[in-house]
C-alpha cells in the first residue's frame, strides 16, 4: 500500500500505546499502517459517514486486519464511554469540526496518553483552542506534500501546558496562524514555510494598498508579521 507523505508523517508521529482511535478513518489506510507499523495492539476506525466506513471495513479485511481493527460509526469520540490509555489520530478535517470534536467529549480526552491533529483547514483554530485550554503541546511540525503545507499537533491530554510571556504573545500577534515550532528554525527546516507566509503577506499589503481606511488599519501589524517572521529564517554561513 503505497500512502501519501502527508499520511507517512502521521504514523512517523505517532508513539507506541497498546490502543488508538483513528477519528474520521474515511479509507482506513491510517488504521491500518499504524497497525502493520507496530504503533498498537489494536485500533478503532470511526466515521460519521457510512459510505467512508463501508471502504475502511473492505480495506481492513483486504489486509487480514478484522480481528485487530474495529469499525465504528459514531461522531468522534462520542461511542467510547473511556479513553484511559488510548491514543488518537484526527486527520483530514477542518479546524472547526476537530475542536468541536475535542469539545464535546465532557473531558474524556484528559485521560488519553496523546492525540496527535493533523487539519485539512483553519489549524489556528484548534491552537487557539488548545493553548487557551493549557493543554500541553509534545510537538508541532509541518510538511509540503504535494503543493499543501500540512501542520501537525502532537497533544498529550493528561498534562498541564506552559506557555512563556513571549511563546504567548507570539500566537496573539499572528491570531494563531504560525505554529510556534516555525520559530525554533535553528537548521533552516521551516525556511520555506517562512517564505509561503511572508510572501503571503506582502500578496495581501498589495492588495490593500489602494484601500486607504483598510491599509491603515491593517498595514501596521501585517508588517509586524513579517519582520517578525523573517527574523527567523535561518541562513547558513
Amino acid at each position: 500500500m503505497k500512502l501519501s507523505n502527508r499520511i507517512n508523517h502521521i504514523i512517523n508521529m505517532c508513539s507506541y500505546t497498546d490502543t488508538i482511535i483513528d477519528i474520521g478513518c474515511d479509507h482506513g489506510y491510517i488504521s491500518i499502517e499504524l497497525i502493520n507499523q507496530g504503533k498498537c495492539e489494536r485500533c478503532y476506525a470511526v466515521d460519521i459517514n457510512e459510505k467512508p466506513l463501508s471502504a475502511a471495513i473492505k480495506n481492513i479485511s483486504k489486509y487480514n486486519l478484522d480481528n485487530k481493527i474495529k469499525c465504528i460509526l459514531s461522531d468522534g469520540f462520542s461511542y467510547f464511554s473511556n479513553l484511559c490509555n488510548f491514543g488518537a489520530v484526527i486527520a483530514g478535517m477542518g479546524g472547526s469540526t476537530i475542536v468541536n470534536i475535542l469539545e464535546n467529549t465532557d473531558k474524556k480526552i484528559n485521560n488519553m496518553d496523546y492525540i496527535l491533529i493533523q487539519p485539512n483547514a483553519y489549524p489556528k483554530d484548534i491552537r487557539k483552542f488548545i493553548y487557551s485550554n493549557n493543554i500541553y503541546v509534545e510537538k508541532e511540525d509541518i510538511i509540503y506534500s504535494d503543493g499543501i503545507y500540512y501542520e501537525y499537533i502532537l497533544i498529550f491530554p493528561k498534562q498541564q501546558g506552559f506557555l512563556t510571556k513571549e511563546q504567548r504573545k507570539i500566537l496573539l500577534d499572528f491570531n494563531y496562524e504560525i505554529p510556534l515550532c516555525v520559530f525554533n528554525n535553528i537548521d533552516g527546516r521551516y525556511n520555506d514555510f517562512i517564505r509561503f507566509k511572508v510572501n503571503k503577506y506582502r500578496d495581501i499589503l498589495k492588495n490593500i494598498k489602494n484601500n486607504e481606511e483598510v491599509y491603515s488599519s491593517k498595514a501596521g501589524i501585517l508588517l509586524n508579521q513579517i519582520n517578525t517572521l523573517e527574523r527567523f529564517f535561518y541562513e547558513s554561513n
